[in-house]
């Protein structure tokens, strides 16, 4: 028995962090983002589950990065890995955080030098267009 995983504390260690991850989740993404996700196939929640525990609850709750610079970050990142839907996720995500549209910019011509012309220009469109769509449903002037 002393070589089995405590399964119990596993579950409940499991359980906190998706709940933690799921509040930060919902402050930068938005509740109706993170609501679409809570109704996901059973075979698809389990690795949303693991990405929530993951990364929105071990990453973005630890306390050197402010949640600003920590958008910025992931921008930059899904952009030069071609993940254009959640990019225009996190663009959305940044200005909720703090970032301005010139932070964004920046960020991307960032892109542009360390991942290339093509990866930025596709970037960019994709930040406009969550940009405009926030314009004009109003969290945006």
């Amino acid at each position: 028995m002393g070589d089995q995983p405590n399964r119990e504390a596993i579950e409940k260690a499991q359980q906190v962090l998706y709940e933690e991850g799921m509040k930060i989740r919902a402050e930068v993404l938005g509740a109706s983002h993170v609501a679409d996700s809570k109704s996901l196939d059973p075979f698809q929640q389990p690795m949303q589950s693991m990405a929530v525990a993951m990364g929105w609850s071990m990453c973005w709750t630890r306390p050197n990065l402010e949640k600003r610079v920590r958008s910025l970050l992931v921008i930059v990142m899904l952009a030069v890995l071609g993940r254009n839907h959640e990019l225009g996720v996190h663009v959305q995500g940044a200005i909720r955080n703090g970032a301005t549209e010139q932070d964004i910019q920046e960020a991307l011509m960032q892109a542009a030098v360390y991942a290339g012309a093509p990866c930025a220009l596709e970037s960019t469109r994709v930040a406009f267009d969550a940009l405009e769509r926030m314009r004009a449903s109003g969290e945006l002037e």
